[in-house]
């Protein structure tokens, strides 16, 4: 028995002794912060852990790898030894095809070690991969702890109703997966019933990784998150959304090679709409049958108005009957059916633009002050014949995917065109009433006068809802009252503007920031070089100027300045046209670098925040 034992071992050690790597191919991935990386394949050995990397970029665009690369397991760090096919701290430019592959060696990780993290350096936008793993795993788990009423589902309930209401709404959300460097802060964009979108931030709470909204909600909106979906919400509500960040990973894991999507669920919720929300998002594979109007192939812009909405029925009837032979639960086919209503009437009534934009496309000429001439201008009474097939006024469109298009156009619609539908009560005439005056409303103007508009006919909410955004908005004016400083814009022909504001810091480096509060990237800039005003570019050499126009709502713009130092001045239309032809500004943000002997020009290759630094200090040095 013995000499059995002792052979067996035997054996068993000079397995051990000979056998080769620990290779895993295709390793899921957790979550990552971009999805320029990929690691394919791991090789785990006693002295190294070789990853093999695949790159996917813009052609001739580079990426970098830093050289304080490391893996993260249990805590501790694991150094990049060594590259093959890369240089680490180089530039490497991506070749024509888009993709490139190359190999990177790490210290080894410790035996047994189920995943880990590849952390390229430390800086905030520094490609980050998380939960790489190394038992082998092919699919994704459910998460634990969801609720009982975000799991059910009922895919043969009816389609849920708008709500016409207002109140606080309270969203809560539950970021499963959360990693640090994932954010510190969440996005939320909300959809309104006025056809536009409010963007809200709120911090994450790192250690249950829960961030919590509330804001002021005027009837049934969808609330979307970056990277992960979207919600219906009603007004009042706390409405609770689980969001699996895993998915980030599945995409990355989903582009390999004769992958594909695996069924996956990324969001799960509580509240008012919560089986309509969950049935939406019980699948990734969902059928698609979309007009795609955005497409630039959507219409021929030779079409005249006749065959153009000849076309716009035939394709809504194709796509209309395709849902409905499918085998998809009923609720799913009546959304898919609304939202498919919202694109086609948005198609009819936007007929002249979507056949520009099929011209544009097609020339690649996409300068709105190059007219496009020989569009057959549509009639009004095209819309009356999609109003045949369906009702376009029925409030159930707003719970459509698309309603934003669908709302946008009615309510810029020529009233010939819905005369000619014969639609004189309900929701679309109560719409075009409402829409126009939520500025009014939101700049703290509106009048009980300019209520009168609304009718016995149209629900009350609407003239509610503007009551009460108004006094959201002179609360929101009364908390920032000493805290918004908008300077006195020069009064001076506008020739002398841009002087006249620069004229009391001659001798000083004057930075000068085009930008809106509408705009995404002019914010984010904003908030990257926020914090830099106290550390790097701290300077009384240095004065910042921020120009806005009368585009940013009265209230955000008030809102917002506070937390931005330095001197904002809100430019009228003429003033802010003549300074974007003045410096050939071609979209903002935009900024003029003014030097100390007060010379300036325009420096959008400050756009790279890198190079704004180093120029501003290198300015300010002089």
């Amino acid at each position: 028995m013995s000499t059995f034992v002792a052979s067996a071992l035997s054996a068993l050690m000079l397995a051990a002794c000979s056998a080769g790597p620990k290779v895993v191919e295709n390793p899921l991935i957790e979550s990552s912060n971009s999805m320029t990386l990929d690691v394919s394949k791991v090789e785990l050995t006693d002295t190294a852990t070789v990853l093999h990397v695949d790159a996917y970029f813009r052609p001739h665009n580079w990426i970098r790898i830093d050289s304080k690369t490391y893996l993260r397991a249990g805590g501790e760090k694991y150094a990049l030894t060594s590259a093959q096919g890369i240089t680490p701290d180089s530039l490497f430019w991506m070749p024509e095809s888009g993709e490139a592959s190359f190999v990177l060696s790490f210290q080894p990780l410790p035996k047994r070690t189920k995943s880990f993290d590849f952390i390229e350096s430390d800086c905030a936008d520094c490609f980050k991969l998380f939960g790489i793993d190394l038992t082998g795993k092919k699919s994704y788990d459910t998460p634990e702890g969801i609720p009982a009423e975000a799991l059910q589902i009922d895919g043969n309930a009816s389609m849920p109703a708008p709500v016409f209401k207002s109140g606080e709404t309270t969203v809560e959300v539950h970021l499963l997966h959360h990693r640090e460097e994932l954010g510190k802060e969440q996005n939320l964009y909300v959809n309104t019933l006025a056809g536009g979108q409010e963007e809200y931030t709120a911090p994450i709470d790192l250690e249950t990784g829960v961030a919590t909204f509330k804001f002021q909600q005027y009837g049934t909106a969808e609330a979307f998150f970056p990277m992960a979906g979207s919600v219906w919400i009603a007004p009042g509500e706390h409405v609770t959304v689980y969001i699996d960040q895993r998915l980030s990973g599945l995409r990355i894991v989903a582009r390999r090679k004769d992958s594909a999507m695996q069924p996956f669920r990324a969001l799960y919720a509580e509240g008012t709409y919560a089986n309509l929300n969950n049935l939406i998002y019980s699948r990734t594979d969902w059928p698609s049958w979309v007009m795609n109007l955005y497409s630039g192939e959507f219409a021929d812009y030779k079409m005249s108005a006749k065959e153009y909405e000849t076309h716009v029925i035939n394709r809504y009837q194709a796509l209309s009957d395709s849902i409905a032979a499918d085998s998809l639960p009923p609720l799913t086919k009546e959304w898919m059916q609304l939202s498919l209503k919202n694109e086609a009437v948005a198609a009819m009534l936007g007929g002249n633009f979507y056949r520009e934009h099929n011209y544009r496309y097609l020339h690649n000429d996409w300068d709105s002050r190059n007219p496009v001439k020989g569009i057959d201008p549509m009639k009004p009474e095209s819309l009356s014949e999609l109003g045949k097939l369906f009702d376009i006024n029925d409030p159930k469109l707003l719970m459509g995917a698309e309603s934003s298009y669908y709302i946008g156009n009615i309510v810029s619609a020529d009233e010939a065109c819905i005369k000619a539908v014969g639609i004189h009560t309900g929701l679309i005439p109560s719409l075009r009433k409402f829409v126009p005056l939520i500025a009014k409303a939101q700049a703290g103007t509106l009048t009980e006068a300019d209520l009168k508009v609304f009718g016995p006919e149209d629900d009350s909410f609407y003239a509610d809802a503007l009551r009460a955004m108004q006094q959201e908005t002179i609360a929101k004016l009364e908390a920032v009252k000493d805290k918004a400083v908008v300077e006195q814009t020069p009064d001076v022909p506008v020739e002398k503007l841009f002087d006249a504001i620069i004229a009391p810091y001659k001798g000083k480096v004057v930075f000068v920031d085009f930008w809106n509060t509408w705009c995404g990237p002019c914010r984010m800039s904003i908030k990257a070089t926020e914090p830099l005003k106290d550390t790097e570019l701290k300077s009384d050499d240095l004065i910042w100027i921020y120009l806005a126009n009368e585009t940013s709502p009265l209230v955000k713009y008030q809102t917002m300045i506070p937390d931005i130092k330095g001197k904002h001045f809100r430019l009228n239309d003429k003033q802010w046209e003549y300074l974007c032809k003045k410096f050939k500004i071609d979209g903002i943000p935009s900024y003029v670098l003014v030097d100390k002997d007060g010379s300036y020009s325009l420096r959008n290759d400050l756009r790279d925040h890198n190079l704004l630094v180093k120029t501003l200090q290198e300015k300010i040095a002089r």
